[in-house]
This record gives C-alpha cells, sequence and structure tokens, in this order.
C-alpha cells in the first residue's frame, strides 16, 4: 500500500474513534455544569511516541500580505526524551496551494517523558486576496536525493477553524456564551472555569471604561494559576481592547473562587454589545545576524464570544426596605460582616441655585461585634430608570473607629438633572479597593425616594428627631448703618437615637433667612454638639447678614449641612414662613 495512504487512513480511523468516544489526552477536570460545554480537540498520532493537536490558527492580512500562523501542542507518550522530528509544517490553501511555515526561534527540540510542548510556526506570504485554509501537514523532505523526495506523514483538517484578526466575527455556537454562563478558555490546559458577573461603564480621568468582572472557579482540590487572556469589547462595527487590571499573578487553591477584572476603555458614547475572550500565541523570528536579538511576534486568537444583557441590569434589582441591612456580596472584604450598612434617609429636592437635582442619602453603619471596627469606605452610585449612572460625593467623615454596639451615619450627595423625576432609581454600592482604580459593584438595590415634609415643625436628621414647638423671627435697625439685623427665638423638642456617634465632623443645621422677594438677608450654622450646641429648650441664634429694607413676610429654610471633597452639600429639611 502506498505509504501516504495508509498514514493518512490511519489517522482518519484514530480521529473518529477519538471523536466518538469524547476523549482528548489533554482534557482537564471540569464539572457537570460546564462539562457539555468543554468540545474536545482532536489529538493525532504524528510518531509512535508523539501525539499532536491543533491549538491555534491565524490568517489575517497584514501590510506585507497575508500573514498566517500555527500552534500546535505536541505531547510525549514514551518514558524517554524524544526530539521534535524535523518535518516541514505546511498549511494547504482551499484552491490546493501549499505554504511552508518557519518554526519558531524558541521551539523545543525534545520533549521529556510525557510532557507536553507547544510549538510555533509563521510565516507571510505576498497575498492581498482572502486565503482560505484547508489544512495543516507535516511533510518528511529528503534534500539528498534528486529529485528531492516528500512524504506526507499526517494532514488534519483545519478548514473554517482561522482566527481573521480582532474584526473576525465568532459564529460557532459552542464558542458563542450568554451572559451569566459559566465557561472554560478552549485551548488552554486549565481546569479553571469563569462566570461574567457584571459590567459597569465607569467615566474616569482617563475617560470612558467598560469593567468587566468575571468570577474565577478552581474546581480541582489542587493549586491552579489563572491562565493569561484578554477580553475585548464589540460593538457592531468596532473592536475595543481590555486589560486585566489584577498585576501579577492570581493563584486559586483547590476550590476557591475569586474575581478578576477587566478594563476595556471606549469612547464616550460607546454601547458594548458583546465581548471577545482572546488568547496571546508568541513566535520568535532568529535574529538576522550574529548577536542581535531575537525578535518576538505577539498575536491574539479569539476563543469565545460572550453577549451581553440587552436590558438594563437594574430592572433585575430587588427592592429595598428602607432601614434594613443591606447584603453585599460575599466574596467581597471590603465591609467587615460585624458591620451593619442600612440606608436611613433618602430625598431629592430641587437646587434651583445651580439648576439641578439633589438626592442625599444617608448610612448608618452600626458595629455589632464586641471591639471597635474601622469605618469602610465605599462607593455609592445612582442609576436612573433609564440607566445613566450618577456618582455620589461622600461625607468627609472622622478617622476614629465604630464603638462596640454603636454606629455612626454618612451622607453622599448626588446632583442629578432636572429632567430625572427619581422613579424607579437604583442604588449601587461599590467596592473602590479591588480592582483599583476601578470599582467594582457589592450590593445593589431599587430605592423609592421618601417624601420630605414641607412647612412642617416636625423633622429628622438622623440619628435627632425635631420638634420645633415655638420660633419666633426679631429684627433690630441700626440707624447709623440703615441696616436690618436679625435674632430668633426657638424652642425645640430633640429626641436621640440611642448608639449613634456623633462628633465635630457629623452634619450641621443652617438657618437661612429670606425676605418677601426671595433674598437672602441672614444665616446661622449650628452644631450638634459643642458648647453651643442645639438643645432641647429655648435655643437662642443670631442671624449673620443684614438688610438695607425690611420685606414682610420672611421665610425661614433649615437645611442639614456637611462637608465633602468637593465642598458643602446640603438637604432642606424644613421651610416655615413668618
Amino acid at each position: 500500500m502506498n505509504p501516504k495512504l495508509k498514514k493518512t487512513a490511519a489517522v482518519m480511523i484514530l480521529s473518529a474513534s477519538l471523536m466518538s468516544t469524547g476523549y482528548s489526552a489533554f482534557a482537564e477536570e471540569t464539572t457537570p455544569a460546564v462539562a457539555a460545554e468543554v468540545k474536545a480537540q482532536t489529538v493525532y498520532p504524528l510518531t509512535d511516541q508523539l501525539e499532536v493537536e491543533v491549538k491555534s490558527i491565524l490568517n489575517e492580512h497584514v501590510p506585507e500580505g497575508t500573514r498566517i500562523g500555527v500552534v500546535v501542542r505536541m505531547k510525549n507518550n514514551y518514558s524517554d526524551f524524544v526530539r521534535v522530528p524535523e518535518y516541514e509544517l505546511r498549511v494547504k490553501t482551499e484552491d490546493g496551494t501549499e505554504y511552508k511555515l518557519e518554526p519558531s526561534a524558541s521551539n523545543a527540540k525534545a520533549i521529556q517523558s510525557k510532557a507536553n510542548t507547544e510549538l510555533s510556526y509563521m510565516a507571510v506570504i505576498d497575498r492581498t486576496d482572502d486565503v482560505a485554509l484547508s489544512e495543516v501537514n507535516w511533510t518528511d523532505v529528503d534534500y539528498y536525493v534528486y529529485p528531492k523526495k516528500q512524504t506526507l506523514i499526517l494532514a488534519i483538517p483545519v478548514a473554517g477553524q482561522s482566527w481573521q484578526g480582532s474584526d473576525m466575527q465568532i459564529k460557532d455556537e459552542a464558542a458563542v456564551k450568554k451572559w451569566s454562563d459559566s465557561f472554560k478558555i478552549p485551548s488552554l490546559i486549565s481546569p479553571i472555569q469563569y462566570t461574567p458577573v457584571n459590567i459597569d461603564k465607569q467615566s474616569t480621568e482617563q475617560g470612558t471604561v467598560y469593567v468587566v468582572q468575571l468570577l474565577a472557579y478552581n474546581p480541582t482540590d489542587k493549586r491552579e494559576t489563572v491562565p493569561d487572556f484578554l477580553v475585548d469589547g464589540k460593538t457592531g462595527a468596532k473592536v475595543f481592547s481590555g486589560k486585566r487590571v489584577e498585576e501579577g499573578q492570581v493563584v486559586l487553591e483547590g476550590k476557591e473562587e475569586k474575581y478578576i477584572h477587566y478594563a476595556i476603555p471606549t469612547e464616550q458614547d460607546t454601547v458594548l454589545s458583546s465581548l471577545n475572550v482572546l488568547t496571546t500565541e508568541n513566535f520568535t523570528q532568529a535574529p538576522a545576524s550574529a548577536g542581535a536579538a531575537p525578535e518576538v511576534v505577539k498575536y491574539n486568537v479569539g476563543r469565545l464570544n460572550i453577549l451581553l444583557p440587552s436590558q438594563t441590569l437594574g430592572n433585575s434589582y430587588e427592592t429595598y426596605a428602607m432601614g434594613s441591612a443591606m447584603k453585599f456580596d460575599s466574596r467581597s472584604e471590603l465591609i467587615h460582616p460585624d458591620i451593619d450598612v442600612s440606608l436611613v434617609e433618602f430625598e431629592m429636592q430641587d437646587n434651583e441655585e445651580e439648576g439641578n437635582k439633589n438626592v442625599t442619602a444617608k448610612f448608618k453603619l452600626y458595629n455589632k461585634s464586641d471591639r471597635p471596627m474601622a469605618i469602610p469606605v465605599f462607593d455609592a452610585d445612582l442609576v436612573s430608570a433609564e440607566g445613566y449612572e450618577y456618582t455620589g460625593k461622600r461625607q468627609t467623615i472622622t478617622d476614629s473607629p465604630i464603638l462596640p454596639n454603636g454606629g455612626i451615619t454618612v451622607n453622599y450627595s448626588f446632583a442629578l438633572p432636572v429632567s430625572e423625576s427619581g422613579q424607579g432609581l437604583a442604588m449601587k454600592i461599590g467596592d473602590p479597593k479591588t480592582a483599583a482604580p476601578y470599582k467594582t459593584t457589592i450590593a445593589a438595590y431599587r430605592v423609592a425616594l421618601q417624601q420630605p415634609e414641607d412647612g412642617a415643625v416636625k423633622f429628622n436628621v438622623y440619628p435627632f428627631r425635631f420638634d420645633l414647638t415655638h420660633w419666633d423671627i426679631s429684627f433690630q435697625f441700626n440707624s447709623q448703618t440703615f441696616e436690618y439685623s436679625y435674632k430668633g427665638k426657638f424652642f425645640m423638642d430633640i429626641e436621640r437615637e440611642p448608639n449613634v456617634q456623633v462628633d465635630a465632623n457629623f452634619s450641621k443645621l443652617q438657618f437661612e433667612l429670606y425676605d418677601s422677594a426671595g433674598r437672602l438677608v441672614g444665616t446661622s450654622t449650628n452644631s450638634f454638639i459643642g458648647p453651643n450646641r442645639l438643645v432641647t429648650g429655648e435655643n437662642n441664634i443670631v442671624f449673620k447678614g443684614t438688610s438695607q429694607q425690611f420685606d414682610a413676610p420672611l421665610t425661614l429654610k433649615v437645611y442639614e449641612v456637611y462637608t465633602t471633597a468637593s465642598g458643602e452639600s446640603k438637604r432642606l429639611v424644613t421651610q416655615l414662613t413668618q
């Protein structure tokens, strides 16, 4: 029998048997949840000791023509060293043309017993038309006879398997994943499984960035390192390259899971439709002259496409009950389990001076333990029903810890456009440390706004409750300066929630006095602590500021004010007219 036909027939029979049993010499342990999704790569015998499988095929246009790259994985099943055969690796196109690929200068010359190695090959051919590859083959060429003798050793069909560059669309159904589907990365000898968890569009100083959060899980009992791979973002017409946020190795112990994050810089108005998962291959070109450094060519090969949700993820957020303890991602270490975080105030008001609307959210942090706890620093963002996000400005607070069985409050201020109705708002709690400089979401709820009482003599500034039992504003005219000054007398009944800490950084009450024309004629800021603090009973308040005319009636606006990193923020708590 013709040796060529004999070898090809043997390969076809073995290939059919391997595919029918689903066997792969490089298959790794996997869980039932993803077992059906792991497509076994076909392994072929190259010699009596070696078997091979095609890992990657590149076929892309470059300025010089068409670059073709092939990476194969070779395994030594023998009990001793085995040299890599000096066969030529070639590719055949659909029109029957063959091209020889050059081996990488870093390719191994021999393989240790029972070990694997990856071999890289590449060639740039002077063709600008589309080249369709149909086959990868190993050919033994005897140059010492004339004419040279060529013997086909092994041919592997590869039609439709080429990666044609970042613009290529992945159409293989097995390689297209829905959002939240668990997957393993084809071609990698790694048991680690990945699940898309969250994707956030964030505005940073460097521009707009999508942050993708994947949960990596090691289903084995031994330690595994997360392999390097890339995640790119795709729209209908463009591709945006991503980069892993975590630097260095990410190691998972047996049965352990961790988050990894990818940052994808985009244009401001970009709306991603899917993600591509890619791996990187290397080819080392031999130096052109002695002493010159070799050149390493890196290229990426697409493995999977992940479809993004078509609707806003906020639609599935749980509805929040005001005052209840929030539930955070159990894998997050930002907020200690002994600290309960609850939302105790959530109001939206018009900010006519700045031409927007202002939302104030007050969080209560309560320490359930028997030891002092550090105050966690978290981010808060509002998501509108249309999907717009607004970042909260955090109140400046003390560095003192939260005492045992005690609590503190922290305010966040949000500026929203005048057009925002406030219906269907969601609150996202973010971790600014784990994936710094980006943030990740550790909790999200749909939250209904509280309605402030307009003109009420009773109001709350948590943990304080006020009842203005009587109040009066008097004025005095200065005949020398022809100016009016103002003084107020307020009788208050103040109740305080127990076990909530208040210090110098806590909010203050700011009294603002306006005349009938809406002009601000006097202000007074009063603290809840210190010698001149507001107390139950009589409080005499002198307003700073004067007016040159007296226009009745006077309107008193009382605000809760607090300091943020970008300035002062305030919330109207009551408005009264005299």
